[in-house]
């Protein structure tokens, strides 16, 4: 997803024009001492959830991965992979060019959709001789009761949203369905109106 010699590199890298991941560059800085590891964490888990809950509002996360990596190429990427390949394109065309925390959003579609390939093993079971430098994705761990309790209010808003929707189309609908039967009931007065006066019309020319 991310080559340390970027526009320089004499490989040919596969860029998609679908994904279902979305690569954001360099998003995640962190902000505070790097001596204080209850404040770095604190400062991680806040941007995870936010961002969690933002990317989710346009469709179902199966993955949310923020590097560890310290090497420029893969210092601060965030990769969101989307269950649905719509749904990354609906973010992306929303999010890209776009400032979170002060910080401007690039937001492309990468190749990467199998995690498993792409993260260090050795990072995962803390073993990893590389160190930050290391080129497969050193992914910050997450505990896993924050990701589903995410995913739970995450759909929890979806589906608030989607019945929101259906009760302002219902509204339409009865407000244009009164509209007709409005109108067909004035246009029926004024033709019994009409036919009213043409019958007395007769009568009084029958009469003189």
């Amino acid at each position: 997803g991310a080559c340390r010699h970027a526009d320089r590199c004499s490989r040919l890298h596969h860029k998609p024009a679908f994904s279902q991941t979305l690569l954001f560059s360099h998003l995640f800085q962190s902000t505070v001492d790097s001596t204080n590891d209850e404040a770095v964490l604190e400062e991680f888990l806040s941007f995870y959830e936010d961002f969690y809950l933002e990317l989710s509002k346009f469709g179902r996360l199966e993955g949310l991965y923020i590097a560890d990596n310290v090497a420029d190429h893969l210092v601060g990427h965030v990769y969101a992979k989307f269950r649905n390949e719509e749904d990354a394109t609906d973010c992306l065309q929303v999010m890209h060019g776009r400032y979170y925390d002060g910080r401007l959003m690039l937001c492309e579609y990468s190749p990467v959709t199998d995690f498993r390939e792409a993260r260090c093993r050795d990072y995962d079971e803390l073993d990893c001789a590389r160190g930050g430098y290391c080129n497969f994705l050193h992914a910050k761990p997450v505990p896993v009761a924050l990701i589903e309790s995410l995913d739970e209010d995450a759909e929890a808003d979806r589906r608030r949203v989607r019945d929101e929707a259906r009760s302002r189309k219902r509204r339409k609908r009865e407000k244009e369905h009164d509209r007709h039967h409005h109108h067909h009931r004035s246009s029926s007065g004024k033709d019994d109106y009409d036919d009213d006066r043409d019958r007395e019309s007769r009568r009084s020319s029958r009469r003189e």
